[in-house]
């Protein structure tokens, strides 16, 4: 079980209960994906700026400006700034995807 050391406090938590008690680790903590490295960067950027969001009239993407100014912020060289442009566009499209998909099925998931 040495995929216990690489969860977050919650899910860690979680595998330790299920352990104690004997029970199964749930599916989503035994088979939930890896984060590449280096990756953890662009998934620590998508959180930042997804506060930068209008929620006004509905959630709205994440402005350009604001992933750019990100870059700037953090200094990344011009490689690092596309590809966080393209990381954070392509999660934010399914972040909006999934919640789309809750608020017409009324999911509370």
């Amino acid at each position: 079980m040495a995929y216990l050391l690489t969860l977050g406090t919650s899910s860690l938590s979680i595998a330790r209960q299920a352990q104690r008690q004997g029970l199964p680790i749930p599916d989503a903590i035994a088979n939930a994906p890896e984060l590449q490295i280096g990756l953890q960067l662009y998934l620590d950027a998508f959180f930042d700026l997804d506060s930068e969001r209008s929620h006004a009239f509905g959630v709205t993407r994440i402005p350009w400006s604001s992933i750019k100014n990100y870059a700037e912020q953090w200094q990344f060289d011009e490689q690092q700034t596309e590809d966080l442009l393209f990381f954070i566009k392509r999660m934010d499209a399914s972040h909006l995807e999934r919640l789309a998909a809750k608020s017409t099925t009324g999911s509370k998931k």
